[in-house]
């Protein structure tokens, strides 16, 4: 098949290009401009006229391509496939469905509504899909366990890695009070943590947190492996991309998860719901390097399991082919 991948968020079209060139398939991928996306939303109308532009030289080149079908990343953008004419897969991930506004909220039902298929990236996605596509599926991120594998055992490491941004949707509030509570009762324990968001002033308060410039994607197996524990984010009750991957580097990973039955079996993540429970498990797992290798280890294996790039790609190749052959789409396994 020849397939158009459009958008890419947290590298998921590209990993997803990836596997599916290795199953034979041919694999275009398209980067939207995305004029003003950092704007406030009531500014984002504003940029209308040069996103249309932008638009239509994207639909005059998919539909140039002659692709089967195009696999397009974040809700509204399931737009250039209805205004295209062409068979589109859409795959949500977060923002677009969580953020939506008066402005992009039309966008997105139509968007939804004329997709042959749709894919959500985390489980806490389905109540805002349920009503619009009953039929959609969650679909595991893909995660590249040769990129991301551990360098060495989490007993190996020092500190802890704050892999989620400095935000207040990762609830970034929680975590900065954790790093608080440790710097009175264990200064030993040092944070680094990605400059940028809301909260990056008062991390940077803390005598225990570090602030690092972000770094290429390719930097970021070797950072999270020069770490003991990772902590991830506290507000949404579900795992990204960067829980996962630390996951992959077999690091254990401290974070609020609340989707037990989204997985065949609970993924090991050192759910926590409070800053002071937080504290609490990232001083046992620098103390009792033991127990942080194993829980390293089993989380590596559970990624391996659920999220690996074959197995995802696999799914998204099954259900292309039956959209282009005209059946009904397979159930997942």
């Amino acid at each position: 098949m020849r397939i158009a991948e459009v958008n890419d968020i947290a590298s998921v079209a590209t990993e997803i290009a990836v596997g599916l060139r290795t199953l034979g398939h041919e694999v275009d991928f398209f980067a939207p401009r995305l004029f003003g996306a950092r704007l406030p939303a009531f500014v984002k109308p504003v940029t209308a006229p040069a996103r249309a532009l932008d638009w239509l030289d994207l639909i005059r080149r998919v539909r140039a391509g002659h692709y089967d079908l195009a696999h397009i990343h974040y809700a509204y953008l399931g737009n250039l496939g209805r205004l295209g004419r062409f068979p589109y897969i859409l795959h949500c991930h977060g923002t677009d469905l969580r953020g939506e506004s008066a402005f992009t909220r039309p966008l997105v039902r139509s968007a939804v509504r004329g997709a042959r298929h749709v894919f959500y990236a985390t489980p806490d996605l389905w109540p805002y899909l349920r009503d619009l596509r009953p039929d959609a599926e969650f679909l595991p991120n893909p995660i590249d366990l040769e990129r991301f594998a551990p360098a060495s055992p989490p007993s190996a490491g020092a500190g802890v890695f704050i892999c989620c941004a400095l935000t207040e949707i990762k609830g970034a509030g929680t975590v900065l009070e954790a790093c608080a509570i440790l710097a009175g009762r264990r200064p030993d324990i040092r944070f680094t943590a990605y400059a940028g968001g809301a909260y990056a002033p008062q991390f940077e308060a803390l005598p225990n947190v570090t602030l690092i410039a972000r770094q290429p994607r390719w930097k970021l197996p070797a950072i999270i492996n020069q770490h003991a524990v990772v902590a991830g984010q506290m507000k949404l009750g579900t795992a990204g991309m960067a829980e996962l991957e630390a996951m992959a580097c077999a690091r254990p990973v401290v974070t609020w998860f609340n989707e037990p039955d989204a997985y065949p079996e609970a993924p090991p993540f050192v759910s926590v719901s409070t800053a002071d429970e937080m504290a609490r498990e990232i001083e046992r797992l620098v103390d009792d390097r033991a127990a942080s290798d194993s829980a390293g280890a089993s989380g590596r294996d559970w990624i391996a399991r659920h999220h690996s790039l074959a197995n995802v790609a696999a799914r998204v190749e099954s259900v292309a082919r039956a959209i282009v052959d005209g059946v009904p789409v397979p159930p997942p396994h």
